[in-house]
């Protein structure tokens, strides 16, 4: 009796050990944000919020009525209905698929060094310490993904039949819920430590399964389901309450699953997660490339997939540009096609009158572009052993473009080609097969100049810096834009679209080689040691 006596009482002051921790740690964070609280200047972020809305509400209002793209028809409206939910949720699986394999690597919470070296190795429930953090990182992607929503929806709604209501808010939904598919999705492999191998196999087969229901027109999926939000103005049924069940239901699970997270992967987690937020507020887009690689564990084969000989023709730069790609992961491999796929539907889109969707193709080849420019940016990151090397750096950099652009014309074509069986046009093929390679080299030259921008050259100017950074983002997006809206100009006012994508593309190509121009110059400017 003295024994169980004895044990209740242990148990008993644990629990009040525990419960009087979570007190603590509840006041230390209430203390935190009142400091905050006093440190912050409400009325200048008042005013900001304000201005944002203001100019923001009337930009959008403006683009969307000078668009003024025209209404689709009804066998348009029929394929939107048969064919949307299944693309729609194919983001969704691709997005759960991708939350997934973080999870595996320790994803997606990004804790402070302190709460990891404080918190979760005090005394005190995991499970009431991390829950409040999970869920403020689930509320603050919601609130985005909503907004986003909603913008696609202003534009969805003036093409489409329905109410403006109707599309503000199914967009407004579905962009809600898709960050909750990727971070609760991430939260529950996390908290089970589910292996990066079965996480993978999940993965694929939850896109395979969303591919299926595309190809046959069917709606089987779960992400399906949840796919048909988006759609649901044009559609009658109670699919898209299945769907926001299942993401509600996910959330649970991620919820409740967080707290099992390893603390050996958090800790890392936390180190890359506070150098990424410095990155990002400094502009250095360079650094934030290399940090999401090391969250995402995504590190070179040893092995090549092929071995280049030392005849290889086109020369040691070429060469080496090509070792480092044929070094890539399976991972990035699959990344790098899928952004030109993904471009490809976009840009089929806007060929279709949906002009927004060129942002969208432009910024996706550009994120490609950052991947296949990374022998160039190894050699920017070490300028020491750059200038050593008895080659002029302008001539050098030049040089490291050819790989690249190589790489980055493959992924144009497959771009061209998903066009082309979107819009069911061998005509659309032939003219992006012509367009790609002036396409790619300007996107190689944007990524270029980006991940070669000086993040602290304009420190005491902030208002150079956001122009800095923005200046090949916009640079790319016209890259992709201009040949696009310029073909599909030419084809409604009855003019040949082949020649007119041929003009576009000498402009194309003629701005890319300023650009080229500029950035061996920028970088020879720079060299310490000349040769």
């Amino acid at each position: 009796m003295r024994l169980i006596a004895g044990l209740d009482f242990i148990t008993m002051a644990r629990a009040q050990q525990s419960r009087l921790g979570i007190e603590a740690l509840r006041d230390l964070r209430a203390a935190r944000r009142r400091r905050y609280a006093e440190n912050l200047a409400w009325l200048d972020t008042l005013y900001r919020i304000y201005v944002g809305v203001i100019f923001g509400g009337w930009g959008l209002a403006l683009v969307s009525g000078a668009l003024a793209d025209a209404n689709v028809g009804e066998h348009g409206i029929g394929q939107i209905r048969e064919h949307g939910p299944a693309v729609c949720g194919l983001l969704v699986a691709l997005a759960t698929a991708a939350g997934l394999r973080s999870g595996a690597r320790g994803g997606p919470l990004a804790l402070e060094a302190a709460e990891v070296q404080h918190v979760l190795l005090a005394p005190i429930d995991r499970g009431a310490a991390l829950r409040p953090l999970a869920l403020r990182q689930l509320r603050t992607p919601c609130f985005f993904g909503a907004v986003l929503g909603a913008i696609a929806g202003n534009f969805a709604f003036r093409r489409l039949p329905g109410s403006p209501a109707e599309w503000l808010a199914a967009g407004a939904v579905f962009g809600a819920l898709l960050p909750v598919f990727f971070l609760a999705s991430a939260m529950a492999a996390s908290g089970r430590r589910v292996p990066p191998v079965k996480a993978t196999l999940v993965g694929v087969l939850l896109i395979g399964w969303s591919t299926l229901d595309l190809l046959t027109g069917t709606m089987t999926s779960p992400a399906t389901l949840a796919g048909e939000i988006a759609v649901w103005p044009l559609r009658s049924d109670a699919g898209p309450i299945v769907g926001i069940a299942a993401a509600l239901l996910l959330a649970f699970v991620g919820l409740r699953w967080a707290p099992g997270l390893s603390l050996e992967a958090a800790r890392r987690r936390a180190t890359l997660a506070a150098e990424l937020r410095f990155a990002v507020t400094v502009q250095d887009l360079r650094t934030v490339v290399l940090l999401r690689r090391q969250l995402a564990a995504e590190t070179p084969r040893q092995r090549p997939w092929l071995r280049l000989g030392r005849r290889f023709p086109g020369g040691a730069v070429f060469r080496r540009g090509l070792q480092s790609h044929l070094r890539w992961p399976v991972v990035r491999v699959a990344r790098f096609l899928a952004f030109g796929v993904i471009a490809g539907l976009a840009i089929a889109g806007t060929l279709k009158g949906t002009t927004p969707l060129v942002v969208v193709g432009g910024l996706v080849l550009l994120l490609a572009a950052f991947d296949a420019v990374e022998p160039l940016a190894q050699e920017v990151d070490h300028p020491t052993r750059r200038d050593l090397v008895p080659v002029r750096p302008d001539s050098l950099i030049r040089r490291h473009l050819l790989a690249p652009t190589a790489a980055m014309t493959l992924v144009c074509l497959l771009g061209a080609a998903t066009a082309a069986v979107a819009e069911q046009s061998a005509g659309v093929l032939v003219i992006g097969a012509g367009l790609a390679l002036p396409v790619a080299f300007l996107l190689l030259c944007a990524a270029a100049l980006s991940a070669s921008n000086d993040p602290y050259a304009f420190l005491l100017n902030p208002g150079l810096g956001y122009v800095q950074t923005a200046g090949p983002i916009l640079l790319a997006i016209a890259g992709v834009g201009f040949p696009v809206l310029v073909t599909r100009e030419a084809g409604g006012a009855g003019q040949t679209p082949a020649g007119a994508a041929i003009s576009a593309g000498l402009w194309v190509l003629a701005l890319a080689g300023v650009a080229a121009w500029y950035l061996g110059h920028r970088i020879a400017s720079q060299a310490p040691v000349k040769p």
